[in-house]
C-alpha cells in the first residue's frame, strides 16, 4: 500500500485526534466505551494507522485507556483522582490568573465577573454538568487573555485531561463544595478589584490547594 507523505499522515492523525477528543469531552463517547480502530477508521474516513496514533495521543492525555491485546476504551475517571486533578488544575490556572487579572480589559473583566456569578449559582446545589458548563468559559477567557504563551501552552495541554478526571459519577460527594464556593467568591472579588495576587490565592483555595502564604485552604 502506498504510504502518503508524512505531512499528510500527520494531518490525518491530528484530525482523528481532535475529532475523538471532541466526542469524548462532549460525552458522545462515554467513559468505558470500547474503541475499535477499524470501526473508527471507517467512520472517520481514514486508514487505521492515524487512528491508532490518535488513540495513543489521547491515552497520553488521559482520555483513553490502552491495554495491549485486551481493549482500547474511553478512560473511566477514578474517585481517587478527583482531588489531585482539581489541585493540578488550580496550580496551573493560578499562575494564569495572577498575570492576567490585572490586565483584563473592561469587557473581559465584566464577562468573567458575570460568569463567576453564574458558577456561584450552580455551586449552591452542585452537579457535574451545570458546574462544568459554567466554569469552562471562565477558564477559556483567562487563557485567551493571558500574555504568557508558555503558561497558556502548559494549561491548554493539560486542561482536557484534568477536567475529564473530574467526571466521576460520585463527584457531588467527593468534594467539599462549600470550600470551593468560598474560593470562587474570593476570586470574583479579586477580579472586581484587579488584584492578581489575591486572584491566585483565591484560585488555589477554590481548587483545594494550600494558600501560597502557607495557610490551609
Amino acid at each position: 500500500m502506498f504510504a502518503p507523505p508524512s505531512d499528510t499522515r500527520t494531518l490525518l492523525r491530528d484530525i482523528a485526534r481532535d475529532r475523538l477528543r471532541s466526542e469524548i469531552m462532549r460525552g458522545s463517547l462515554c467513559p468505558g466505551d470500547r474503541l475499535d480502530d477499524e470501526e473508527l477508521a471507517a467512520r472517520l474516513g481514514c486508514s487505521r494507522t492515524p487512528v491508532r496514533e490518535a488513540l495513543a495521543d489521547l491515552a497520553h492525555l488521559g482520555l483513553v485507556e490502552l491495554r495491549a491485546n485486551r481493549y482500547t476504551r474511553v478512560a473511566v475517571p477514578a474517585r481517587e483522582d478527583v482531588v489531585p486533578a482539581l489541585q493540578a488544575l488550580g496550580l496551573l490556572f493560578g499562575g494564569v490568573v495572577r498575570v492576567t487579572v490585572p490586565r483584563l480589559g473592561d469587557r473581559s473583566r465584566s464577562a468573567v465577573f458575570r460568569r463567576l456569578g453564574v458558577l456561584l449559582d450552580c455551586l449552591e446545589a452542585p452537579s457535574l454538568q451545570p458546574s462544568a458548563d459554567a466554569a469552562t468559559p471562565i477558564y477559556r477567557t483567562f487563557i485567551d487573555e493571558c500574555r504568557n504563551p508558555m503558561l497558556t501552552a502548559a494549561l491548554r495541554g493539560s486542561l482536557d485531561g484534568l477536567t475529564f478526571r473530574l467526571r466521576h459519577r460520585a463527584l457531588e460527594s467527593a468534594l467539599p463544595w462549600q470550600d470551593i464556593r468560598t474560593g470562587v467568591v474570593a476570586l470574583r472579588v479579586a477580579v472586581d478589584v484587579r488584584d492578581g495576587r489575591l486572584a491566585e490565592r483565591a484560585t488555589w483555595s477554590a481548587h483545594l490547594l494550600p494558600d501560597p502564604d502557607g495557610n490551609e485552604a
